[in-house]
């Protein structure tokens, strides 16, 4: 009988080991998503203000205009980037979407190279 009971209770905390480990993982994956979710916002403010900055400095509309269809090629691209990236890593795990996150890209330095 005592037998029995020690190996109910090496069971039990075995299980309670179990438990703690996997929420342990668990809030782990939750930091690291969390982290790289920052980090993507972080590079989306960037290129934003970035992008805002070159588009300030165009001096006609004819650059403006440039400059804006040059931005919406660049965010057409990387949008189906991030969603072919997002399908794919689907496919394989449910988990290893944040890898699908990168920098965005921005206008280039000077509104004269849209010309």
């Amino acid at each position: 009988m005592m037998q029995q009971q020690t190996y109910l209770l090496e069971l039990y905390r075995a299980g309670l080991r179990s438990a703690s480990d996997i929420a342990k993982a668990s809030f782990e994956n939750a930091q690291r998503l969390h982290a790289q979710q920052l980090d993507a916002l972080r590079e989306a403010l960037d290129s934003n203000t970035r992008s805002a900055q070159r588009l300030s400095e165009a001096t006609s509309i004819a650059d403006l205009m440039a400059l804006q269809v040059k931005l919406a090629g660049t965010q057409a691209e990387q949008a189906a980037d991030r969603w072919r990236c997002w399908v794919r890593s689907r496919a394989r795990s449910a988990s290893s979407a944040s890898a699908c996150a990168r920098p965005t890209t921005t206008l280039p330095r000077a509104a004269s190279r849209v010309r």
